[in-house]
């Protein structure tokens, strides 16, 4: 998956979830949690703007970028974040990702383009209902991408990869045990046992 895809995917995915949240705050949350991927706010920012209502209409609302007085965001009155348009292309994001999971597999017979870790991560971002705070929300949102990186290969499994979740994960392991357990089996399998993680 390309970089800016990637970059893209964590974006919208992370909009999709801030229903009646369509303003600033919205997307200075984002910038902080972005840093933890690596992106930088004036990236995210532009990456915002080209998606915006007035240019690839993926997003509702419109932005004006200006580096000196900073960033203007006019809602259009919308409710959520992603147009009609917006929500396809972020499915066709997850699907590009779900193949490329997909690939990395040994070859056996599929319905569709599911694999059998799209479930899993389905029914993890499904435990955001049972989440106490809005920031547990948007870490399990993160967690989830960081997981579906690491089945793509589009994130180095590595020691200590997903060490920013544990309190999180030891804090909610009862909601997210059930689906999250076999997306660790399969990566602990491949750190354990694939030749091209040795060290």
């Amino acid at each position: 998956m390309k970089t800016d895809d990637k970059k893209r995917e964590f974006i919208l995915s992370y909009l999709e979830t801030q229903l009646n949240q369509v303003n600033l705050k919205t997307v200075r949350q984002l910038i902080e949690f972005g840093k933890n991927n690596d992106y930088s706010a004036p990236d995210l920012l532009n990456e915002l703007t080209i998606m915006d209502q007035k240019h690839e209409r993926i997003l509702t609302a419109t932005f004006v970028l200006d580096f000196v007085d900073g960033v203007n965001l006019f809602n259009n009155k919308a409710t959520s974040w992603l147009t009609a348009k917006g929500q396809k292309y972020l499915q066709s994001l997850k699907l590009k990702e779900s193949q490329s999971i997909h690939s990395n597999f040994a070859p056996r017979k599929t319905s569709g383009s599911e694999t059998a870790y799209d479930g899993y991560l389905t029914q993890l971002i499904a435990c955001k209902n049972k989440m106490q705070t809005e920031a547990d929300k948007v870490t399990l949102q993160e967690f989830t991408i960081d997981l579906r990186h690491l089945l793509t290969d589009s994130k180095k499994l590595e020691e200590g990869a997903l060490s920013k979740f544990q309190p999180f994960v030891e804090r909610n392991y009862r909601d997210l045990s059930t689906p999250m357990t076999p997306i660790l089996v399969e990566l602990s399998r491949r750190f354990l046992f694939s030749r091209k993680y040795d060290a």
